[in-house]
């Protein structure tokens, strides 16, 4: 670079060879020296595409983490966001934060994770005993790696670190001896016992429960869709669903976004991390007679199905920790404390899969997912008297 003054003004100039592969000669102009080359690398990081702000070997981890989040930021929901700045905080950067990349290696980072994978916590036992348990699980350390992965390929794509380290990394496993639970959904007894208790308990019963409960069970539903749903969003009247032998009308709703509570803003609505979340489902009678009764003729479109009132006294969202907190305020009393919202969408899927008319693509669709996960979401483990039935049939 040059840099000259010419007719009381300060000219830089060089020569560069672009994309295309021509050279050229680029030169920007200022009033001080100091503004001139400024301008012209400036011009210069346009034309070839470069990052304002150049990591480099001895950059910070916690700088790269800076650039990451910038990413995540623009290309993600503000519910996965938040997810990764949490875990980011809380446990990446008060260990690796102050690390230059160029010392981020495969031994570095595996020291990481097995730091994580020997920290335990103390868990008391209802009666009175207390047992050590793994304080990451292995689900937890997964998103983790995830995010370090992330911020490192900042760096290799900087320049600032040949490749990453996180890629060499042994798989991430439970600790031996240690068995996930199971998915579990409420059985046909538990659900009888559950819908008796909400629709005669007044905490329940002001808490939306007895409807909020059987729509979960009835459509699968998350709990942050079941929250952000709108009036417009359901078709009581139904959809007409043409068969080789009739026409009938099906009650539908359409889940088109999720609310999500996010740190320093509140809640959050979006519409889905995915396009699969995105869907139509049929609504059994049972919860169409509940919805329907809901009903009083003052109901705006926007309104949700389960308001919550705003400060402006305005009906809004009702938060997903308010549906949370009046489940465990129920559930010791009916026996099932080990339930959460998400119990009634595992029992959703757990009758979809006794259901064999139904292919796994239909279950998936119905559910908002890529591939039906029975493995996630099917109960097991019941008792099926059926099957002796069956057998004593074939081998009678």
């Amino acid at each position: 670079m040059k840099c000259t003054r010419e007719d009381d003004r300060w000219v830089a100039r060089c020569r560069v060879r672009d994309l295309d592969g021509r050279t050229r000669r680029v030169e920007r102009w200022g009033s001080t020296r100091a503004a001139a080359q400024k301008a012209l690398q400036d011009e210069l990081r346009n034309r070839r595409g470069e990052r304002v702000e150049l990591l480099r070997a001895d950059s910070r981890v916690r700088d790269a983490a800076d650039v990451w989040l910038g990413k995540i930021h623009e290309r993600r929901e503000d519910s996965t966001l938040d997810i990764y700045r949490h875990w980011l905080n809380k446990v990446v950067l008060p260990q690796l934060g102050e690390l230059r990349l160029g010392e981020c290696d495969v031994a570095q980072v595996d020291a990481f994770f097995s730091r994580l994978e020997r920290m335990r916590r103390t868990v008391e036992h209802p009666d009175g005993t207390t047992s050590e348990k793994p304080h990451y699980a292995a689900s937890s350390r997964r998103t983790v790696r995830a995010i370090v992965s992330g911020v490192l390929q900042q760096a290799v794509l900087h320049q600032a670190i040949p490749s990453n380290p996180t890629r060499e990394l042994e798989r991430i496993e439970s600790p031996k001896g240690h068995r996930a639970a199971p998915p579990r959904g409420l059985t046909a007894e538990e659900r009888r016992r559950l819908l008796d208790h909400v629709d005669t308990h007044p905490v329940a019963i002001k808490a939306d429960l007895p409807d909020l409960i059987r729509l979960a069970i009835g459509s699968g539903l998350r709990i942050g869709e079941l929250c952000a749903l709108r009036w417009m969003d359901v078709n009581l009247s139904g959809i007409p669903v043409v068969t080789p032998d009739d026409m009938r009308l099906v009650p539908v709703l359409a889940v088109r976004q999720n609310v999500y509570p996010v740190k320093g803003k509140g809640l959050s609505v979006h519409d889905g991390k995915t396009s699969t979340a995105l869907r139509i489902v049929p609504l059994p009678q049972f919860v169409t007679l509940r919805l329907r009764a809901r009903l009083t003729g003052d109901e705006e479109p926007e309104h949700p199905v389960f308001p919550s009132a705003g400060r402006n006294g305005e009906l809004t969202y009702r938060w997903p920790s308010t549906v949370r907190r009046s489940v465990r305020t129920i559930r010791t009393e009916v026996g099932l404390d080990w339930m959460t919202p998400h119990t009634w969408r595992r029992t959703y899927a757990t009758i979809l899969d006794d259901e064999m008319t139904l292919t796994d693509r239909a279950k998936a669709d119905l559910m908002g997912q890529a591939k039906f996960l029975k493995d996630a979401y099917v109960s097991r483990g019941e008792l099926h008297p059926d099957a002796a039935v069956f057998l004593d049939a074939a081998l009678r």
